[in-house]
């Protein structure tokens, strides 16, 4: 993991700091404590020879974040006696990574839980508080939101009057699928979800294609067709029983089955193996919001935030919003919608502060 190689990174240079400054500090107290000859003036502990160096723990795996030849101050890496700090952080690594991040950089991480920081970032982008001798939230007009139209270009959209209830498509590894009744702290339920998610997507793009990366996997799905591979309604029933039956004859009637009816020898292209696989993700996500969002009487108030619908999954976002589209409903994406997170945190250190209970 590229975070914990860096942060254990930095542990191993602040080690290394602290024991060439115990070094340093030794020499300068031994030459405080030894007799003066004559009366020359004292040697610089720095115009010494240099005291022998403690082996330095072996070098991490070279990584995109090591700067193995780091022109950082080693004053970050020698503050041992700098008082531990707290972060407030959501997500996995906040337990993962909390012993790494005190070790090495004396930060304690307080874990938030990841739903409600992902709600309440929401809620900071949609609400402005105004003081005005009392508190009045008022929607936030500013462009944080967007749907995809029909010729995939971003529209941008005002927050929707009423707002609530919402249904909140968090779409990361895996999927969570939360309704929002209103923006009072904690006033939220996760209906529903699924395992099917970003991770999905890319250990099977992994396992099918030569892509290693997500972004790699995207490409591939880009240039591919997902209808090489997926079983369509009119593969079924053919153009002419769709239309007699009234069914849309373009709707995928099962992911990847025409592998099944390949003759021995024959293969799909990886470029449409990456596009059916981005579409299966997408679909089984839009179908369970879509039926959370009919119960709860608001298919035009459907949010996708999460990683896996951030910028560069532009088909995602365009499949989605056609889809609610056909249902008469709306898909709102947000800007920068992965760091909802990160405001939820933000507002629970804040929270911290304003309660005098923190660093």
């Amino acid at each position: 993991c590229q975070m914990e190689q860096a942060v254990q990174h930095l542990s191993i240079r602040r080690r290394d700091s602290q024991r060439k400054n115990h070094s340093e500090l030794m020499e300068a107290v031994a030459n405080a404590d030894s007799p003066r000859l004559g009366t020359s003036a004292p040697q610089s502990p720095r115009s010494r020879p240099a005291a022998p160096v403690e082996p330095t723990s072996p070098k991490l795996p070279t990584c995109r974040f090591a700067r193995l030849m780091s022109d950082w101050s080693d004053e970050v890496f020698s503050s041992f006696d700098r008082p531990i700090r707290r972060m407030a952080t959501a997500g996995g690594g906040a337990c993962k990574f909390a012993p790494l991040f005190r070790d090495a950089l004396r930060v304690e991480m307080v874990p938030v839980k990841e739903l409600a920081a992902v709600v309440d970032g929401m809620m900071f982008l949609a609400y402005q508080r105004r003081c005005n001798g009392s508190q009045v939230a008022e929607v936030n007009d500013g462009a944080d939101l967007f749907t995809i139209g029909e010729n995939g270009e971003g529209l941008p959209l005002p927050w929707p009057d009423p707002l609530f209830p919402l249904i909140l498509v968090n779409m990361g590894s895996g999927v969570s699928i939360l309704r929002v009744d209103s923006a009072e702290e904690g006033d939220f339920v996760r209906v529903g979800g699924t395992a099917c998610g970003g991770g999905t997507f890319l250990g099977l793009a992994r396992a099918l294609t030569s892509a290693t990366t997500f972004d790699e996997a995207l490409e591939l799905a880009a240039a591919g067709d997902a209808k090489h591979a997926d079983k369509l309604v009119s593969d079924i029933y053919g153009e002419e029983g769709c239309a007699n039956l009234g069914l849309p004859g373009t709707h995928t009637a099962s992911n990847f089955a025409k592998l099944g009816d390949m003759a021995p020898g024959s293969s799909c292209s990886e470029k449409d193996l990456a596009r059916s696989l981005l579409q299966m993700v997408t679909q089984q996500s839009v179908l369970l919001a879509s039926a959370f969002a009919r119960h709860a009487g608001c298919i035009d108030r459907v949010f996708f935030v999460g990683g896996f619908v951030d910028e560069p999954n532009w088909m995602a976002r365009e499949r989605i919003a056609a889809n609610f589209r056909g249902l008469g409903g709306c898909a709102y994406f947000l800007k920068h919608s992965d760091f909802l997170g990160a405001l939820g945190s933000l507002r629970c250190a804040l929270k911290v502060l304003e309660d005098g209970d923190g660093q």
